[in-house]
């Protein structure tokens, strides 16, 4: 590590001080990197080892945490940050490769002969963590987009051949949530009736900005919408949660069509801006989005991985 901070291993003494450093980062740089650290110590993952730096005022300025996120398989995160005072000397290759040598012994002593899979991310725009992961033998396996589009612009619409596209209704609910499980197989777990239904009954759902695209009475594509209410009075921002088309129908701008109903619907309500969450292998679908519907970019985080054998 590098000697002008003092390291020391950080224990549940230090999570009060590790929020606050956290805090810091975040009101220095407006990283949104710092939103993805809260989401999984939020998860309550094991932490495996954690270190941080303190300068001669004794004030953190580093900070590296290695957590446990599954054990079949073995999967792990790291995550840490650096002061902006401190950077550009090397701490963060340090502190990577720390993280890593933890993880690795970890699993060599807990789970020995085990595949690891490790995961951290970085923020697109800001290329100097995806640099030192990349030197360490990470690579980009996807890479997430939050995406806002201005409401008060035109918002285009075309009709799709053989499909009907109707609003969300709660009949129709359970039949969505098995789409919504075929659509993302493989990506996870699957959404369970008690938790769909949960979040349909939240007060923030919005069925009336939701649309379903229907063929010969079977439900092929669904924009699930909420909203996120704006504190000072402002307008509110609707926001497109969920959104998915069966495999047999995609390739037919089903999703566009859906997603542009959506907006249309925020719009009508007093909506003028509209956001959505993307998470995606590459960014193509995201640049094509962007050039049909008018969606920017105001965030991207890519999810480096490495795996060790």
């Amino acid at each position: 590590m590098e000697p002008h901070l003092s390291w020391r291993l950080l224990g549940p003494d230090d999570a009060a001080e590790l929020d606050h450093f956290r805090g810091q980062l975040d009101a220095l740089e407006d990283s949104v990197l710092t939103g993805v650290a809260a989401g999984i110590t939020d998860r309550d993952l094991m932490v495996v080892s954690a270190v941080g730096g303190f300068d001669h005022y004794q004030s953190m300025s580093a900070y590296g945490v290695v957590y446990l996120a599954e054990l079949d398989p073995l999967r792990m995160y790291v995550m840490g940050g650096v002061h902006p005072t401190h950077r550009h000397l090397r701490i963060g290759t340090a502190l990577l490769s720390w993280q890593v040598t933890q993880a690795t012994a970890w699993r060599d002593e807990h789970r020995p002969g085990v595949q690891l899979w490790l995961g951290c991310y970085a923020e697109m725009g800001r290329p100097g963590l995806e640099r030192v992961a990349t030197r360490l033998g990470f690579a980009a396996e996807r890479y997430s987009y939050d995406l806002h589009r201005d409401l008060t612009r035109p918002i285009p619409s075309r009709p799709v051949d053989g499909i009907e596209f109707v609003p969300f209704t709660p009949d129709r609910s359970d039949d969505v949530r098995c789409l919504h499980n075929v659509c993302f197989a493989g990506m996870g777990k699957e959404v369970p009736a008690d938790v769909w239904t949960d979040r349909l009954e939240d007060p923030d759902f919005r069925p009336g900005w939701s649309y379903l695209a229907v063929a010969g009475g079977r439900v092929v594509g669904y924009a699930m919408s909420g909203t996120a209410e704006a504190e000072d009075g402002s307008p509110p921002v609707g926001w497109i949660e969920r959104f998915g088309v069966h495999p047999d129908f995609r390739g037919r701008h089903i999703a566009l069509e859906l997603m542009s109903r959506c907006l249309g619907a925020m719009r009508d309500e007093g909506c003028v801006e509209a956001g959505i969450g993307i998470d995606t292998p590459d960014g193509v679908g995201v640049k094509r989005l962007c050039a049909e519907l008018g969606w920017t970019t105001r965030d991207a985080v890519a999810l480096l991985t490495k795996v060790v054998p």
